[in-house]
């Protein structure tokens, strides 16, 4: 009796390749991941583990955590100005150009305070985000006193004016301040006249 051909055997299947995340990930998973839980959360391995791949994929991307953090900061330093720029540039009056970044801060779209709040908490313990967080203080104050002084105001009230309208908002920020938005936008023009010095 002829033998039984032996069954054909199967090709083992390649396990499937890991998908390769874009950089933008990586960096939008560290953003989570420092306003949920502060600096130290930000680990290439926790971020790995949340998003579901493997440290390669990481690596693909970045040399070190190091440089994750730099493109992290390079992200809040672009992501949470360009809207006050973008007020400015949208018109030449100045009093639409004050009422349109009290917009953003009403808002909080194109400006995420929690952001901002978590990469101040970063720069207490690093000298090098302090540098950034105070240039880009800077710069946003920069803006609201070219505001103030196309409105008329002379020095140094504009830079003051500037101070105080700025100062006013990052405080609000840091106090938590708990309020329906309801009640803020109720509150939004008194705010508004008054940090113009109306």
């Amino acid at each position: 009796m002829p033998a039984k051909p032996a069954p054909a055997r199967r090709k083992r299947q390649p396990p499937p390749r890991e998908p390769r995340l874009e950089r933008a990930a990586w960096i939008a998973a560290a953003r989570a991941a420092l306003i949920e839980g502060g600096i130290e959360r930000v680990r290439v391995l926790t971020l790995a583990k949340g998003l579901g791949v493997t440290t390669g994929s990481f690596y693909w991307h970045f040399t070190d955590r190091p440089q994750l953090l730099s493109a992290l900061l390079t992200d809040w330093e672009e992501s949470n100005t360009r809207a006050f720029r973008a007020a400015v540039a949208s018109s030449a009056d100045p009093h639409v150009q004050f009422d349109r970044i009290v917009d953003v801060w009403f808002r909080e779209q194109e400006f995420d305070p929690a952001y901002d709040s978590a990469v101040r908490d970063w720069a207490r313990v690093s000298p090098a985000v302090e540098a950034a967080v105070q240039r880009i203080d800077d710069q946003r104050i920069e803006l609201l006193r070219g505001v103030f002084s196309a409105m008329g105001e002379a020095e140094p009230e504009a830079l003051v004016r500037a101070r105080i309208a700025y100062y006013h908002q990052v405080g609000f920020y840091a106090m938590r301040v708990r309020i329906s938005p309801a009640e803020r936008a109720r509150l939004l023009p008194v705010y508004t006249r008054l940090l113009k010095g109306q």
